[in-house]
């Protein structure tokens, strides 16, 4: 596979520790697409994401486990009665705030989304915030700062 946004995961393949970097096969990608995405293509850089550290990327910014993460993310939607009106994918989450990107965007290196329901709920603050990144973006500079030792 010729990668057009992960080179430099693929060129780093042990960010962390006793982590090696694995995959995902096309099998369980298209279990993926089937179940989060009415079975069309992940955005090509998410694609190349999980073909690389699908099962163990050791970037920081991904948690691979997909299912249990939208399902948290869409009891905290429930629970302050906030809806998404637009498909998307939760990557990763950390202190009740989401990482999503939207995969109704017609491009390959979708941006990045912060979804933080219990942030918003009575408070003002925005449900949603861009954080001005793409997804390849945001990997880069986790590899970058793996290999700097700069905290993420």
């Amino acid at each position: 596979m010729e990668l057009k946004y992960m080179q430099q995961l693929k060129d780093n393949p042990n960010l962390l520790l006793g982590v090696t970097l694995e995959g995902l096969g096309e099998d369980r990608i298209l279990v993926l697409e089937s179940k989060f995405n009415e079975g069309k293509k992940f955005p090509l850089s998410f694609r190349e994401y999980l073909v690389l550290g699908g099962v163990k990327g050791g970037t920081g910014v991904v948690d691979n486990d997909f299912e249990e993460l939208r399902e948290d993310c869409e009891e905290s939607l429930e629970y302050t009665g906030y809806k998404m009106d637009r498909p998307y994918f939760v990557f990763d989450q950390l202190d009740g705030q989401y990482s999503i990107f939207f995969l109704d965007e017609d491009t390959e290196d979708p941006d990045v989304y912060i979804l933080f329901p219990t942030g918003a709920y009575g408070s003002g603050e925005p449900l949603l915030r861009n954080v001005k990144y793409t997804f390849s973006k945001m990997i880069n500079d986790a590899i970058y700062r793996r290999l700097n030792n700069i905290p993420l």
